[in-house]
């Protein structure tokens, strides 16, 4: 199973959650290139009118070892 080195959550309206996302999804590559696998999610948020929206990236093989 594959370590998971960095996770962001970000609480935004739906109309900019997935701009905001992809944003950051972009600096995460740029930092970390080929040697990780990134996840994104998009769920309901508790406050009415918002969306919960995730990063998650993991290690890809030994990379990070």
């Amino acid at each position: 199973m594959n370590r998971t080195i960095l996770q962001a959550r970000i609480i935004p309206t739906p109309d900019h959650a997935q701009v905001l996302i992809a944003e950051l999804t972009r600096h995460a590559q740029q930092l970390l290139g080929d040697t990780a696998t990134y996840r994104t999610q998009t769920r309901h948020a508790d406050r009415v009118g918002y969306v919960s929206a995730y990063l998650t990236v993991d290690e890809k093989g030994d990379a990070y070892r």
